[in-house]
């Protein structure tokens, strides 16, 4: 699971107000997304996707990670919290932190991933990932 912080503005208030938001995808969901794509999600390397395919991938990857943390301990992922985050001025914010470079896709993605699954990765500087033994 990864916690990104935005600061965005209200729709309503026009006022700045900083957001906490969480990230995560089981193991069973990244293989869902292997085999529906062909293994298009084992790498986010430039060389393998034009931009078009890259932001799809991406958003993809962050409305299917997208939850809400409750106080027992439980990460909840459903269409309503999915639809309201995609349309809130938080998803604005953390899509312009990734295209002005000030967070890297790949911590982030890396990050979604459960602990187990993530550290038998590597992440390569051209966007590849390596599985490690």
């Amino acid at each position: 699971m990864i916690k990104e912080t935005v600061t965005c503005r209200n729709l309503f208030t026009e006022e700045e107000e900083t957001v906490d938001l969480y990230f995560h995808l089981t193991e069973a969901e990244i293989t869902m997304l292997n085999l529906s794509t062909n293994g298009k999600y084992a790498s986010f390397n430039e060389e393998q996707a034009g931009s078009d395919e890259k932001v799809k991938m991406f958003e993809t990857i962050i409305s299917k990670a997208i939850g809400k943390k409750t106080d027992d301990g439980q990460f909840i992922k459903n269409d309503t919290i999915r639809d309201s985050f995609l349309c809130s001025p938080a998803y604005s914010a953390l899509l312009m932190k990734f295209i002005n470079g000030e967070e890297d896709i790949n911590k982030f993605i890396l990050g979604c991933l459960p602990r187990d699954i993530s550290r038998k990765i590597e992440v390569k500087e051209d966007g590849s990932i390596n599985v490690i033994e």
